[in-house]
This record gives structure tokens, C-alpha cells and sequence, in this order.
């Protein structure tokens, strides 16, 4: 029984830590006075059951202690009242957690283009080029080689928003054609 207490208190901390991570990422304003009961941008980002039982457990409060201890928040006064921050650390957290819902849309007709992601991405910069590599993948882009990927969905967005994120921007290439000869 213990261990079942457990797993569900895991998932409320882990869903309150994103979505007050998150909402802090959409520009939410979080002062002491709101950290206690009815959190309004941070209601929305948790689902209502999680949020039920965080606040009965005080899951809320120790999340955001752990969140200050793991230095992906901060504390700051504005006008005389305290006001809970990201710092540039729980900002690439909150990328992170973008990045991985970041997902393409389904297109009812195809316009027969292939979209063609070329990139030549240095050693130096090998932990984004591994972030960017796995993600088309997630995104059932089809590996034609290495460093060459191929979909039938448009992308440019998804595609702008990773390699902008990632900082490899001058390293990709998005090519849009009519015809690749190795795809069936």
C-alpha cells in the first residue's frame, strides 16, 4: 500500500512541477499570497484531480521548495510582495518539456512535397544535435541517412522552432521538393 502512495504522490509532484513550471515559461505571475490555495494560470496547466489532491497534501508548497533547492526557481520582491521567478536553468527545463510535446500536424490531403531536413551539425555541439536527431525521429520523420530526414507533413514551423531552441539554426537545412528517388 505504501508503494501505491508513493507512485501517485510521484505523478501530482511531477504534474505540478511542470505545469508551474510551465506557467511561470507563458509569463504567469506567481506571488506569495497565490501559492497557497487557487493558483489561476497554474489550475490550468494541472489537471483538476492532481490539483485536488495537491493541495490536500501540501504538494504545492514542497514543490516549489524543491524547485528553489534544484535552482530552477527563485524568489524576488516586487512592490512588497514576494514573487516566484524561473531562472535561466528552469528556462531550459520548461524547453525541454516544449520540445517534448512538440508534435506535427496530421494533414487531411497530402500536396505531394516531401519535406527534406538536412543538417551538418559540429562534435561541439553534439548533446543538441542528439536533442534534434532523436526528435524527428519521435516525429516519424523518415532517416533517408544520417544526418538527412524525410516526412510528407510540414514541418517548417516544428522544424524552426527546434533548431532556433537548440541553437543550431546555421547547422539545418529545410528543403522542400517534389520528388525523392529511395521513398516508395
Amino acid at each position: 500500500m505504501a508503494k501505491r502512495v508513493r507512485r501517485s504522490s510521484y505523478g501530482i509532484a511531477q504534474g505540478i512541477t511542470k505545469g508551474l513550471l510551465i506557467g511561470l515559461g507563458a509569463g504567469a505571475v506567481i506571488t506569495v499570497a497565490l501559492v497557497f490555495p487557487g493558483i489561476g494560470q497554474l489550475y490550468k496547466a494541472i489537471e483538476k484531480e492532481k490539483w485536488e489532491q495537491a493541495k490536500k497534501r501540501g504538494a504545492l508548497q514542497s514543490t516549489i521548495r524543491r524547485l528553489k533547492k534544484q535552482e530552477l526557481v527563485s524568489w524576488r520582491e516586487v512592490n512588497g510582495k514576494l514573487t516566484l521567478n524561473l531562472t535561466e536553468k528552469g528556462k531550459k527545463k520548461v524547453l525541454t518539456y516544449k520540445i517534448d510535446e512538440l508534435k506535427l500536424k496530421e494533414q487531411t490531403k497530402w500536396d505531394k512535397m516531401w519535406r527534406v531536413i538536412i543538417f551538418d551539425i559540429p562534435e561541439k555541439n553534439r548533446s543538441a544535435r542528439d536533442v534534434f536527431r532523436e526528435k524527428l525521429k519521435d516525429l516519424n520523420f523518415y532517416q533517408l541517412q544520417k544526418s538527412v530526414f524525410v516526412t510528407r507533413l510540414e514541418c517548417r514551423e516544428e522544424i524552426d522552432f527546434l533548431k532556433n531552441n537548440l541553437g543550431i539554426a546555421q547547422y539545418v537545412h529545410y528543403i522542400l521538393g517534389k520528388e525523392v528517388e529511395s521513398i516508395a
